[in-house]
């Protein structure tokens, strides 16, 4: 069985992705911040039978994702890694204070960056665009309707566009 890892998987978008992973055939770890949110995961998980397991995962933290892609790693190597932990916002860049800024893109950037990291083994390159490609990272395709000059979220999110590669 193939093995997936989401970020940010206590609602909406995360939530969604790991259920419809698990249903079409993977084994998905949903990585999640605070665990006291993982009860309506696993009750959904539980009632369909779907192999997903919650684990701790706060991409801010170098020491949690390693820790979560230990746990992962015991189980095979990661097939699919979705990107979705994310800060987001709707006030303009010019208005929005510099911690703000600073804490979407620890999050929305280098959490992206550190679980792709984890992922790769050290000093390789991406793999090969194929068919199906066996490892992607994305986010939210609504990045790629958004301006980097309209608000601190959006040039966070479209940082991860091409970090080398997508």
């Amino acid at each position: 069985m193939e093995i997936a890892v989401v970020t940010g998987t206590s609602t909406g978008i995360g939530f969604a992705t790991s259920v419809h992973l698990a249903r079409h055939g993977f084994r998905v770890f949903a990585g999640m911040r605070n665990l006291a949110k993982a009860e309506p995961l696993r009750a959904a998980a539980t009632e369909a039978s779907l192999p997903i397991e919650v684990i701790p995962l706060d991409v801010t933290s170098t020491p949690s994702v390693s820790r979560a892609f230990e746990t992962v790693s015991e189980h095979g190597p990661v097939d699919v890694l979705v990107n979705n932990a994310g800060i987001g916002g709707a006030t303009p860049l010019e208005l929005t204070p510099e911690d703000e800024h600073r804490r979407m893109f620890e999050t929305n950037y280098f959490g992206s960056i550190r679980c792709i990291r984890a992922v790769l083994p050290a000093g390789s390159s991406p793999p090969p665009i194929r068919s199906p490609t066996p490892l992607r990272s994305g986010r939210s395709s609504a990045r790629a309707r958004r301006s980097p000059t309209r608000c601190a979220a959006s040039a966070s999110a479209w940082s991860t566009s091409s970090p080398g590669w997508s």
